[in-house]
């Protein structure tokens, strides 16, 4: 039985809204707090999630994934439908690799009904989420060629998503200044 973890698909990375003024410009300011003795967390793979949208309910495809899915988000209307799962044990040091590989096992898996379904969606995507960091400079994810091929081999794609850094928790505080408007 899958399980619902997050209501919506947003909420489940810890997204919030930002909140700009188009009629006040104003600068990005990033400063050093006072506790050097912060480590800032490096740029590291998250993990993959497995995201469906179509033009009818996903719930029954979403359920016939079976005990290993875990449900992110599952709900839609008006022939815009959408399905956010994770493979559950994909939390256990697993490589995006093997997390995409183990998703296309569940999907391989599905019953004829449910597999059609897939086929018939609008989009299918394995969602690789990269949690940005201020080092190292740069990070490289290197995906095998049989996992691409997987991929391609069920009628998905490959999206990358990086999540911007949390700098409080790296020891910087944001401020944002407003420019002096000249009138």
């Amino acid at each position: 039985m899958t399980r619902l973890r997050a209501p919506l698909a947003a909420e489940r990375h810890g997204v919030r809204p930002i909140q700009a003024s188009i009629a006040e410009p104003h600068e990005t300011h990033v400063t050093k707090r006072a506790q050097a003795d912060l480590e800032p967390e490096p740029t590291q793979y998250r993990n993959v999630d497995l995201d469906v949208y179509g033009k009818v309910p996903l719930d029954g495809f979403v359920q016939a994934l079976g005990d290993e899915a875990v449900v992110l988000y599952v709900g839609g209307g008006r022939r815009k439908y959408e399905a956010h799962v994770e493979l559950g044990s994909s939390h256990m040091a697993m490589s995006a690799d093997e997390t995409i590989i183990g998703l296309i096992g569940l999907i391989r898996g599905l019953p004829r009904v449910h597999r059609k379904i897939w086929d018939s969606a609008k989009r299918r995507e394995f969602n690789v989420g990269i949690d940005a960091g201020l080092e190292p400079h740069s990070f490289e994810l290197r995906l095998l060629q049989q996992t691409l091929k997987a991929i391609a081999d069920v009628r998905a794609v490959l999206v990358i998503t990086v999540y911007a850094p949390d700098l409080t928790s790296a020891g910087l505080r944001v401020t944002r200044r407003r420019k002096n408007r000249k009138g």
